[in-house]
């Protein structure tokens, strides 16, 4: 069983047409010309019940899992489903953006923090931007199987989800992933 999953940034509704949205879309048009039967793509919000999520997964038997994601949904949602996954995981990621558990550490988005990976976790692709000290930009990953170098684009936080670079990556590594 082949398994991709995108999940949202911050403020993000599956309703909206987000560029999360349309990375999702393009995947599953992707999927119905490549992949087989054997395949589900799915839209997640980065926070969603990740828990009884990757029961769900599981129960599929997956013998791997794609996931792309952006800002919370890279920094929170992935690592918080990942860890409850009981494969392998690979990783998308654009512009992660740590998220803190407690409410009062909330404002720590705006500084440089490192997500850290569960063991299941490679990020085979990668795409941020940086930006000055009081704007929102992706934070940088530690822990994991193995990281990919980081690809740094010419986009605000709130542009760089609808970046055709991350959705030609994305796509590209679906592909990979399909065959």
């Amino acid at each position: 069983m082949k398994i991709i999953v995108v999940i949202s940034g911050f403020s993000q509704k599956k309703f909206q047409n987000t560029g999360s949205r349309q990375l999702w879309r393009k995947l599953c048009i992707e999927r119905d010309m490549c992949g087989s039967s054997n395949t589900f793509v799915d839209f997640r919000e980065w926070n969603s019940d990740w828990s009884s999520y990757a029961r769900f997964l599981n129960s599929m038997n997956p013998s791997d899992v794609l996931i792309c994601c952006y800002s919370w949904g890279a920094g929170y949602g992935m690592p918080q489903l990942a860890k409850h996954l009981k494969c392998n995981v690979e990783v998308v990621a654009c512009d992660p953006v740590y998220r803190s558990p407690t409410p009062f550490g909330r404002w720590m988005a705006f500084c440089d923090h490192q997500i850290k990976l569960p063991k299941n976790v490679s990020v085979v692709g990668w795409v941020g931007q940086v930006d000055r000290w009081y704007k929102l930009d992706g934070d940088t990953f530690t822990g994991g199987r193995s990281i990919c170098k980081q690809e740094v684009l010419d986009y605000s936080h709130t542009e760089i989800d609808n970046s055709p670079e991350y959705h030609k990556l994305a796509a590209l590594k679906a592909k990979e992933y399909f065959y």
